[in-house]
């Protein structure tokens, strides 16, 4: 029942009917499921359970196993931790259950914490060998009872191979279809009995190396940084960019004859520079009006002016045309080495008492690479500087002599006294410093974990009351040790220096036009190296049995101890902590630690038990006190209630509520800041919807700090991404979570090897902890399409360049952590299993087969979050949607299915992967909010992103009884991913859809 051959896809388990002899008698053993601790006969459980079988993870051709996680239709894509992420930092894998963030689920290795890192208490699932997993069992929905704190949306349990014989050996290898980039996988596992039986100790070492893929590489799709723009008709398509047309967008695009579409964009500050933040030619300044004209600038616009490449002649810059494709140099996929070994033992020290250990140790280096470093800043400029044209040099003459007042400019650690007519120009200067090369980030992550433990047979008290007892104590301490190496930053102080006269000698930089020389950029180039370290320790004991007999069968239960201990910090490099260092984000040091005590308990209670229409009628309950020794959560309880009624052999109904919670991490709790660039839409720039680009709107826009004359132009957002701070809060109180789930569960007699089980889910999360107002897009969006208070928290967040309304560094968005917001979703997973005999087979290979057919579905009732639980009427309703307000896309349908038809030994494998259609928030969030009022659909490019239907083959032989090969392809049609602008990577969702095309692979194991 755990897999079914080849088809051991994922699958809810149902309480099915046990094997039972003529006399009645139960004869299937007891086992311990996920999500209880007490054993039971079969899979008699309350919540469901599905189950992904090592035959399964195989026939995925995933070497790293938070990819065939993220294919399950009970898991949402996690962006920042995948191999596509791509982030600073990063370097990791995760699982995100039910779209709440991979911190609101439960990592388990054999039903224990495994190792964490950094403050985000997050278990990387890099350190987990897929080859190596037995099954993983998940189980979606609050399990804070039975294991404490971070299960919210539910557990992911690994089941490891830790009683092995033998020697086995496997390799893999996968190459994508558009580049043939290799990934190469080893295996070797080693496990020998000792003491005459008594012992058994399995060693297993694991080598992977994925090769990088750039955008660049992958082109297609990938290749572009696209923007939302007007196009010329026929000229573009929801998969290309089209021309430029000169209008507005939304419904001006459409009025003046153009269509709506993409164009090529990227960034504003470009290699050969770009110059703003001064007055627009035309003002009332006749001496500037002059010298523009004669440098040629007399078109001069608020973006400012670029330079040819030999950077003597100007001319205003335009977009999207001269902006910069921040594309080709990024990874698309990220290049990963992984060296791990584990080591699992175990040994009877008497008939009743076993010791065990594992061990674990792995090294994981992960590295990144973005494009060139940009500046983006106020600079001050020599106005006779050297490598200006005499007429540029007039330019900066008269912006000295126009400027007014005394102001200090700040460039990182440094700063400058600026007045008028001291022979100083302050130009915004934005600039990407290409020559530098691009930038690079290397993560080096090792991680050790250790287990020691005893676990055995107390026996009984009496012959009637508390019999069975069987005890387990253990003691784990897990460390990671993250070093993050930056290279190929620019030092804002240094750059600032290099761009004036050093006494008579000419500056050491001339950032006009592509000049960077190998001394200015080695004078300017700067590396940075960070530390993380976190570490987790856990002392549990637990004793199970059976209390004592009731009519219907006996009350089993469980109680324990458990203490827990985490702490992390972070010290980020000397010149990254002083905000000096620009192409990485700034942080402050972080560290703490939380700890807890907790007692816990869980009871399994048989109610009825052999009469009609109640084949069995069993109650289980349980609770968790915890006491934490953080001031904002103090003690907490948890519990959880649940129901099986078992009709007969062919249907069972489930019930079960459960509250879970969440203690903050040490970086929800103690973070410094940290600035991070994100994609979103400034609500004052010209990127903001039309129809909301309103006169209440503009005030407040003048009023937050954007130039009257700016409101609404494209020089308030060159860029589609800008900065925020986020911080930590030691304040923070718990998380909370409600969670019912209801369920049937169907195993007709008259079809056996059939199982059909369909299950609802609700799951409702106070106080969520997130970012002022839920994050930077709802934080602008709250201040100033909705609540439009200039002294509210979220306005007051707001920072904006004086000169040019726009945020950008050092002007950002401040955001601290609350328990700020809800959120809640719901919806049914479906799940069938079918297992059938073939009366023929193949000539030469068999003659009879079977066929396994799996398949795995959710359909999506539900999912909203309200960014401000004190305003609760101000709420996002994301299913079915997707874009920088609900994130990863969220389909009302999503589900696959496996079909496997097995002949002696050849298996033949199609799974069929199903993402359903969605559409952009822009539009549904408004349109399902109350009293708002959404844009025109048609104003809106490409809102609406089509189904995905991707085929996957696969296949295994046995060779012999010790060696097999396996290989297949998946996506096989090669579909390509669609295109959005709101999508975080490459032009689309990366964590969501699959970017490589077809992916080939193909492997073999030895044993013996």
């Amino acid at each position: 029942m755990l897999a079914c051959g080849g088809a051991a896809q994922a699958q809810d388990v149902p309480p099915a009917a046990p094997v039972v002899e003529e006399d009645g008698a139960d004869q299937s053993p007891d086992i311990v499921v996920t999500g209880s601790r007490i054993a039971r006969t079969g899979f008699e459980a309350s919540t469901p359970v599905s189950i992904v079988g090592q035959e399964d993870i195989k026939l995925t051709g995933n070497v790293n196993i938070e990819k065939t996680l993220a294919q399950l239709p009970q898991a949402v894509g996690s962006q920042f931790g995948s191999a596509t992420s791509n982030t600073v930092p990063g370097g990791f894998a995760d699982v995100n259950l039910r779209g709440f963030g991979s911190t609101r689920n439960l990592v388990l290795v054999n039903g224990r914490r495994f190792a964490i890192f950094g403050p985000e208490q997050v278990t990387d699932l890099n350190t987990i060998p897929s080859s190596l997993v037995e099954r993983v069992e998940i189980v979606t929905g609050g399990s804070s009872a039975v294991y404490g704190s971070d299960a919210i949306t539910g557990v992911v349990n690994f089941i490891m191979r830790e009683d092995f014989e033998g020697v086995e050996a496997r390799a893999q290898l996968n190459l994508d279809r558009p580049t043939g980039t290799p990934v190469y996988n080893v295996d070797l596992t080693m496990g020998t009995n000792f003491a005459d039986g008594r012992g058994n100790l399995v060693v297993a070492a694991n080598y992977l190396n994925r090769g990088a893929i750039t955008r660049g590489e992958r082109g297609s799709f990938a290749f572009l940084s696209l923007n939302d723009g007007c196009v010329r008709p026929g000229t573009g398509g929801p998969n290309t960019a089209g021309e430029p047309f000169p209008a507005g967008g939304g419904q001006a695009c459409l009025n003046a004859g153009g269509e709506l579409g993409f164009v090529a964009g990227g960034s504003g500050d470009i290699p050969n520079g770009r110059f703003s933040g001064i007055p627009a030619f035309g003002g009332a300044n006749a001496a500037l009006n002059a010298a523009y004209t004669a440098a040629g600038l007399g078109a001069l616009g608020s973006r400012g002016f670029t330079f040819d490449d030999a950077g003597r002649a100007a001319r205003p810059q335009i977009t999207p045309q001269d902006d910069f494709n921040l594309g080709p140099d990024n990874y698309l996929i990220q290049p990963q080495e992984r060296w791990m070994i584990n080591t699992f033992g175990h040994y009877d020290f008497t008939d009743s008492i076993t010791g065990y250990m594992e061990l674990h140790f792995s090294n994981n280096q992960v590295n990144a690479r973005l494009a060139p470093t940009n500046v983006g800043a106020p600079t001050l400029f020599n106005v006779n500087n050297p490598y200006l044209t005499p007429q540029l040099q007039e330019v900066f003459r008269q912006l000295d002599l126009a400027e007014t007042g005394t102001t200090t400019v700040v460039s990182g650690t440094s700063s400058r006294t600026n007045t008028p007519g001291d022979g100083l120009a302050l130009v915004t200067a934005g600039k990407r410093y290409s020559q530098v090369g691009p930038r690079l980030a290397s993560e080096r992550r090792n991680t050790f974990r250790g287990t020691w433990g005893l676990r055995g047979d107390i026996g009984s008290l009496s012959d009637t009351a508390f019999t069975n007892l069987k005890f387990d104590a253990y003691y784990t301490y897990a460390r990671s040790e993250n070093t993050l190496l930056l290279q190929n930053a620019i030092s804002r102080s240094r750059l600032q220096a290099a761009v004036l006269s050093n006494g008579t000698a000419a500056p050491v930089c001339n950032i006009f036009g592509q000049n960077i020389t190998d001394a200015c950029a080695s004078a300017i180039r700067i590396s940075a190296t960070n530390s993380t370290v976190a570490e987790l320790q856990v002392a549990q004991a637990s004793v199970t049995g059976t209390a004592f007999e009731l009519p219907a069968g006996p009350l089993g239960f469980s109680t324990g101890y458990e203490w827990r201990s985490t702490n992390a910090r972070f010290q980020p490099d000397s010149f990254l902590a002083s905000g000096d260092v620009a192409g990485f984000n700034p942080g402050l040091p972080t560290s703490g630690s939380v700890s807890v005590n907790e007692v816990f308990g869980e009871v399994r209670v048989p109610l009825i038990h052999n009469t009609p229409f109640i084949d069995n009628l069993t109650a289980n309950a349980a609770f968790r006190y915890s006491d934490y020794s953080l001031e904002g959560i103090g003690g907490v309880w948890t519990y959880l209630g649940g129901l099986d009624w078992r009709v007969d052999r062919n249907i069972t109904f489930r019930a079960q509520y459960q509250r879970a919670i969440r203690a903050p991490n040490v970086g929800e709790l103690f973070g410094g800041l940290t600035r991070s660039v994100q994609v979103a839409t400034d609500p004052c720039s010209s990127r903001a919807p039309t129809a909301q680009q309103t006169d209440a709107v503009r005030q407040l826009c003048i009023a937050t700090g954007v130039p009257a004359g700016q409101v609404f132009g494209a020089g308030v957002q060159p860029n589609n991404i800008f900065g925020a701070d986020f911080g930590g809060n030691p304040n923070l109180g718990a998380e909370k979570s409600d969670t019912y789930t209801v369920g049937v569960v169907l195993t007709p007699q008259f079809a056996p090897g059939l199982l059909v089980s369909v299950d609802y889910f609700d799951i409702a999360l106070e106080g969520a902890v997130a970012a002022l107002g839920g994050g930077l897009q709802n934080t602008l969006n709250l201040c100033y399409n909705v609540i439009q208070d200039v002294n509210s928290e979220f306005c007051q967040a707001v920072n904006r360049n004086p000169a040019t309304g726009e945020i950008n560094d050092p002007f950002v968005v401040q955001v601290l952590n609350a328990n700020t917001g809800l959120l809640r979703t719901s919806g049914i997973d479906f799940a069938v299993r079918y297992r059938f005999d073939l009366g023929f087979g193949l000539p030469g290979i068999g003659e009879t087969s079977r066929v396994d057919i799996a398949t795995n579905w959710t359909w999506l009732n539900d999912f909203t979050s309200t960014p401000v639980a004190a305003f609760p009427e101000i709420q996002n309703f994301c299913a079915g949607s997707f874009g920088p307000t609900c994130g990863q896309p969220l389909p009302v349908w999503r589900g696959q299915t496996r079909v496997t038809w097995t002949i002696e030994d050849l298996g033949l494998s199609l799974r069929h992967r199903y993402l359903g259609p969605v559409t952009t928030d822009r539009y549904i969030v408004p349109l399902r909010r109350e009293g708002a009022t959404p844009p025109a659909l048609n104003t809106i490019p490409y809102p609406r992103l089509g189904a995905e239907n991707y085929i996957d083959l696969s296949f295994t032989y046995d060779i012999t009884d010790g060696v097999q090969v396996f290989g297949g392809a998946n996506n096989v049609f090669n579909n390509n991913p669609p295109i959005t602008t709101q999508g975080p990577n490459a032009n689309t969702w990366s964590a969501t859809y699959d970017v490589l095309g077809t992916e080939f692979f193909m492997g073999a194991s030895f044993r013996f």
